[in-house]
């Protein structure tokens, strides 16, 4: 085989079906909207509006700064255009497909694999990219993380193997480039910190990783893991951050969150990676478990004991499916352990694992395939393309907030956190009545749940029942009064309807609150500045550009005070930084025209 057939057999043809089977499946997600993290991730993060503030980025290295440093170039090329975070999802994971097929050709021909290298490869990495169970990294926006990490996590892995048959210089070369894409895989999302053991269990399938060298380089990767975990817990006293929903969860204590995923593991898991027709939802309701004695513990403790043997058993016969399954625990160690976080079980949890999935899937179906007659070798490649279907069929649950939560609704009846999400996207939507109608049946259900008084607080003064309102936003304060929002809206309400001192007493206690939070202060700012408190509108207007330097507001509050104060050029100033953040002001625009004489 000449060089040229080569080149097209082993990457031009393969990565291009990954290519356009991939865009096929996700093809309708590009007016899809912003989800729930998503006003967490992109709208509420003010950093990522300036790319100047990628460097600051960099250092706050426990939060994820490569994952904030793309929402940034999104934000900076598109602002809010929800096109091309779609667009970055996609060819993201489209690279990470092709990362996997590449990984498993590696694998395949490295640890002893029968047949052939690019058929397995191919195969592996369409049930990787086409999965419907990916919907939740790649359609739902501020879940890019796992696709970044996992990127990283391959190419570190890619380069551990192909450095560990190098020597000298080479070696070496490569072993540091590997380690950077790890630390690169954990500036994405914390999942990347279990590198470090499948680096560990590579001697037990590759001889190229013999000898007291590679024994030392294995030990030096596993005593990263415990040294970063350490930090993590110092810095901020917790492994594995808590992700952030619209109301609040119950986080499980260790012993009852690992009893729990033993059930998740098996039961939900293994069934949404086997059976993708009418899978997880965006926010399942999985029941916690308190007992490994309970019945369905023990009985998913000895499933994954057994496919733990299996691996084991299966080493030297069957190499490929033995590292598949190692990868699929390993990989969920982060996650599915005893490191609690809020949600014990979604599907964006399962983008990295379902690599191992993909593996072992790949090599049984290629077992199939000999045994089946050669007039139909081509049936396991049907299932990549149901999975294709499925997948966009997926894809129009992540439609808009309403679709995703009727859905979740649907699955998941009695969750508060899905019946308050599906609730709110009704009164985002604008559907007033409807949302008023949920949040009612919600409340007749949790009463004392803080974030349903107050979002039907949202919804009356909508309506402009603003005494109503007022009812509710103190209810949802008398549950909750250390959330600095419940006092903004309140405060809110109360400048409404004339109530000045008490509403600049609810609002300051918000700017307090959070104090890194600008509406609230502007609100703030606002009222003072109609009671003619110049001075503490100064302060504060320029405490809001501290914080976010492109403030229209802060800087329309700041002209106004200035020319209270006499101080008319620095209010003309103000007042043409604020036109130019905001063109629309037509009245300020004829205002400084007065002030300029122009």
């Amino acid at each position: 085989m000449n060089k040229n057939n080569s080149l097209l057999q082993n990457i031009i043809f393969p990565t291009s079906v990954i290519i356009l089977l991939t865009a096929i499946a996700y093809s309708n997600i590009f007016s899809n909207s912003f989800h729930f993290d998503d006003r967490y991730a992109i709208f509420e993060d003010r950093a990522i509006r300036d790319i100047g503030n990628i460097p600051s980025m960099l250092k706050d290295i426990l939060n994820r700064p490569l994952l904030r440093i793309t929402f940034a170039l999104n934000y900076h090329f598109g602002g809010f255009d929800v096109f091309g975070y779609h667009l970055a999802n996609l060819l993201l994971h489209i690279i990470a497909g092709i990362g996997v097929y590449f990984l498993a050709k590696l694998l395949f021909e490295k640890i002893g694999g029968h047949g052939n290298s690019v058929s397995f490869a191919l195969l592996a990495s369409l049930i990787f990219a086409l999965h419907p169970v990916q919907t939740g990294s790649v359609t739902y926006i501020a879940s890019r993380s796992a696709v970044l990490a996992t990127i990283f996590y391959i190419f570190s892995i890619i380069l551990f193997i192909l450095g560990s048959e190098r020597n000298g210089i080479k070696k070496v070369s490569f072993h540091i480039v590997a380690f950077l894409s790890f630390l690169l895989g954990l500036g994405s999302k914390e999942t990347a910190a279990t590198i470090p053991l499948i680096v560990a269990i590579l001697p037990f399938f590759l001889t190229t990783i013999k000898g007291k060298g590679h024994v030392i380089i294995s030990l030096l990767w596993l005593m990263v893991l415990p040294l970063y975990v350490l930090i993590r817990y110092l810095i901020s006293q917790d492994v594995i951050p808590v992700d952030t929903r619209f109301g609040y969860g119950e986080i499980l204590p260790p012993y009852q969150y690992l009893m729990t995923e033993l059930n998740v593991v098996v039961y939900y898991y293994l069934k949404w990676l086997f059976f993708p027709i009418n899978g997880p939802n965006a926010d399942p309701d999985i029941p916690a478990e308190t007992s490994f004695l309970d019945g369905s513990t023990i009985a998913a403790s000895i499933v994954i004991a057994s496919l733990i043997y299996m691996a084991i058993r299966f080493m030297r016969d069957m190499p490929v499916v033995s590292f598949g399954i190692f990868w699929y625990f390993i990989t969920l160690i982060p996650t599915s352990s005893i490191f609690p976080i809020a949600d014990v079980a979604v599907e964006r949890h399962l983008y990295l694992p379902s690599i191992g999935f993909a593996f072992v899937s790949a090599y049984l179906l290629m077992k199939i395939k000999e045994l089946l007659p050669s007039k139909i070798w081509f049936l396991p490649y049907i299932i990549p393309l149901i999975m294709i279907v499925i997948t966009i069929q997926t894809n129009s649950i992540w439609k808009n907030e309403i679709t995703l939560w009727e859905d979740a609704a649907k699955k998941s009846p009695n969750k508060i956190r899905v019946l308050s999400n599906r609730a709110f996207a009704y009164l985002e939507s604008g559907n007033l009545n409807r949302a008023a109608m949920l949040y009612h049946d919600f409340l007749k259900r949790f009463p004392n749940d803080p974030f349903g008084y107050n979002n039907m607080g949202l919804i009356l003064e909508k309506k402009e029942d603003i005494a109503s309102a007022i009812k509710y936003y103190q209810e949802a304060i008398h549950l909750k009064p250390e959330y600095w929002r419940f006092h903004m809206h309140l405060g809110n309400a109360y400048g409404q309807i004339g109530l000045m001192t008490e509403a600049i007493s609810e609002l300051q206690i918000a700017a307090n609150l959070g104090p890194s939070n600008t509406e609230s202060m502007i609100m703030l700012a606002s009222l003072l500045a109609k009671r003619g408190e110049t001075d503490r509108v100064i302060i504060i207007a320029n405490k809001v550009l501290s914080i976010e330097n492109e403030n229209a507001e802060a800087y329309l509050l700041l002209g106004i005070s200035y020319e209270k104060k006499g101080m008319r050029e620095e209010a003309i100033k103000s007042y043409k930084k604020a036109l130019e953040l905001n063109p629309g002001w037509g009245s300020l625009t004829e205002k400084l025209k007065v002030m300029t004489n122009n």
